[in-house]
């Protein structure tokens, strides 16, 4: 459970080291929504407890961040 904890505050601090390293915007947007994923994976499977869940259940839950990272990409025109 610390492991997870410590992959989430990485996961938020990760973007801040970026752009004080002065990483590009796209750079960031793009890594913003990479951890979203990895940080919506953890909280569904550890904190929400669905490891054991079924598949369709974990999938459904997992895939909210999925679709709104494509609806945002995708209204914003981020390419």
């Amino acid at each position: 459970m610390l492991a997870v904890y410590i992959l989430l505050m990485l996961c938020t601090m990760t973007p801040v080291i970026a752009m004080q390293a002065g990483a590009d915007a796209s750079v960031l947007v793009w890594l913003v929504f990479a951890l979203i994923i990895v940080k919506a994976v953890l909280l569904v499977d550890h904190f929400m407890e669905m490891r054991h869940a079924p598949l369709g259940w974990r999938l459904a839950s997992q895939g909210w961040a999925v679709i709104v990272i494509a609806a945002l990409a995708a209204t914003r025109g981020i390419h």
